[in-house]
């Protein structure tokens, strides 16, 4: 039988020896303050809980727990805190870089891991589970006020451009074909603002991809706006609307294609099926 054999290896410094070649300024959690560094360097900005045998406190990307070597329970510190750990790292996935704009659900998770350091194992994990449910509220309602915001300032330009350049060109049917487009971005916004509680959010997404999505919403409408412009003046659809004066039923067709996000689609089916031959 083969047996795999180990390289041999210099056995681990005990704690006397290790304070000997370089770890003397190793510091206990009563030795922590604020504005000073962690035994990994990493400056400490605050600090929630202080025992004897542990301390909680944060960096500037971390919530972290220190645990003296020394005490008695340390062992025991050390596995309260990994049964969390995975709570922990769910948390920390969606927390981010720099901690300093998210200090109330800094301290709730601290309190969490104070409150399982001690032994409170439950109590620890129904705190964890708020402050997830914190954190998803507020990623979510700021995705929603990034697509929202993105969309209106976009309709804002091309208000602006519109009317610029509808003064510039006169009357004809480059105004009209303007204000059509001006009348889907505004239907596409009017769509956004009521449905602001019903908008999916990827939780993942940046707030860079949220205005980019907010801003091809409005082009989706500006876009039906146009096709439902081509469709009644080629009297395929809403043709009792070109007879309507000074277009106004026109811009109304136009705000609805914009607003309804399946109205287009279902025109275009509806089309497809009655070019369909019948059997």
């Amino acid at each position: 039988m083969n047996i795999a054999v180990e390289p041999a290896q210099a056995p681990y410094p005990t704690q006397p020896e290790a304070k000997q070649i370089g770890t003397s300024h190793h510091k206990k959690p009563y030795d922590y303050v604020v504005g000073d560094k962690d035994n990994d360097g990493n400056p400490i900005v605050k600090i929630y809980a202080k025992f004897p045998e542990f301390l909680v406190y944060r960096t500037k990307s971390a919530i972290r727990i220190d645990i003296d070597d020394d005490h008695p329970n340390r062992e025991q510190t050390i596995t309260r805190h990994m049964k969390i750990s995975v709570d922990l790292g769910r948390l920390y996935s969606w927390l981010p870089e720099e901690l300093d704009d998210s200090e109330p659900v800094n301290k709730q998770i601290a309190r969490a891991m104070t409150t399982n350091a001690v032994g409170n194992l439950e109590e620890a994990q129904k705190l964890l589970k708020h402050a997830e449910e914190r954190i998803l509220k507020t990623k979510t309602l700021i995705g929603r006020l990034d697509y929202t915001v993105s969309a209106f300032s976009f309709v804002s330009i091309i208000t602006v451009i519109t009317l610029i350049v509808a003064c510039l060109v006169g009357p004809g049917e480059v105004r009209t074909l303007l204000y059509v487009v001006l009348s889907g971005g505004l239907g596409g916004l009017l769509s956004i603002s009521l449905g602001f509680s019903r908008l999916e959010i990827d939780l993942d997404a940046t707030n860079q991809t949220n205005r980019l999505i907010g801003c091809s919403r409005v082009i989706i409408a500006i876009s039906a706006a146009i096709f439902s412009y081509f469709a009644i003046k080629s009297e395929i659809a809403f043709t009792f609307i070109a007879k309507s004066p000074e277009h106004y039923g026109l811009y109304m067709i136009a705000m609805m294609s914009g607003f309804i996000e399946r109205l287009i689609p279902n025109m275009m089916n509806n089309l497809a099926k009655n070019d369909e031959p019948k059997s």
